[in-house]
């Protein structure tokens, strides 16, 4: 007949026990410590601008979108100036008139949600671009620029939902003409997931060198989305489509 467990033989069962308990305590504890949440989202863009107010970030924007587009030459494809209010001048919006009757008014947008960006080749009178000749693939170079412009802005620049970029004149002529107006509607699907998705080339193409699928993006992107520009009424930007991009 087996004899019953000793009072030391009892206290050793019940430090094991004690100990098994403990060890699987902490290592439940080790367990929930390395288990990890949910993963922050990746950053929208590599660059973003440091400056907090809405007119400062469209200028720091202007700038780091702009030097990093090149001509062949390797000089600065076009200088990015900032318009609209932001530039001390009288903004007053932007407006869309018909495309059979430009005295009927379409579509309107308020200043202070609308940013105004000047695309300025190296003829400073005209802003027109004097190296090599326009071309369709310097167009697209130029919009993708656009579109970066309007990427960046809407992210960044808030509480800005519309982008008017105006593109230079071809050489030869004296007056800005060819717009690109962008919404924040136009772009939701890009602004939801981080900039290279979009544009994944991370040097910026010289005319000629865009990949075909960010080729095919930017023609997605920016195709319904040209304007010729009118002229300006009470403050207020007049935009017509269709517009036809020369540059």
């Amino acid at each position: 007949m087996a004899r019953g467990l000793g009072t030391r033989a009892r206290f050793a069962v019940a430090y094991l026990l004690l100990g098994a308990a403990v060890g699987i305590a902490v290592g439940g504890a080790i367990v929930l410590v390395n288990r990890t949440g949910p993963q922050p989202a990746p950053p929208w863009s590599s660059w973003q601008p440091t400056t907090s107010s809405t007119s400062s970030r469209e200028f720091e924007i202007a700038q780091h979108v702009g030097r990093s587009y090149k001509l062949p030459t390797g000089d600065q494809l076009v200088g990015v100036k900032v318009g609209g209010s932001r530039n001390g001048n009288d903004f007053g919006g932007v407006a869309i008139v018909k495309p059979n009757d430009p005295r009927s008014l379409d579509k309107s947008f308020k200043p202070e949600n609308t940013a105004v960006f000047i695309l300025c080749g190296d003829n400073a009178a005209t802003c027109a671009i004097t190296q090599g000749s326009p071309s369709v693939a310097r167009a697209t170079v130029l919009r993708r620029e656009a579109l970066e412009l309007a990427l960046y802005t809407m992210e960044y620049a808030h509480p800005v939902d519309n982008v008017l970029i105006f593109f230079p004149p071809a050489n030869g002529q004296k007056k800005l003409s060819s717009t690109l107006f962008l919404s924040r509607d136009d772009l939701s699907g890009s602004l939801k997931h981080p900039l290279r998705r979009t544009l994944p080339q991370t040097t910026p193409p010289v005319p000629g060198k865009i990949v075909p699928r960010e080729e095919k993006t930017v023609n997605d992107l920016t195709a319904s989305a040209l304007y010729h520009y009118l002229g300006i009424a009470q403050n207020v930007i007049v935009i017509q489509q269709p517009a036809t991009n020369s540059t």
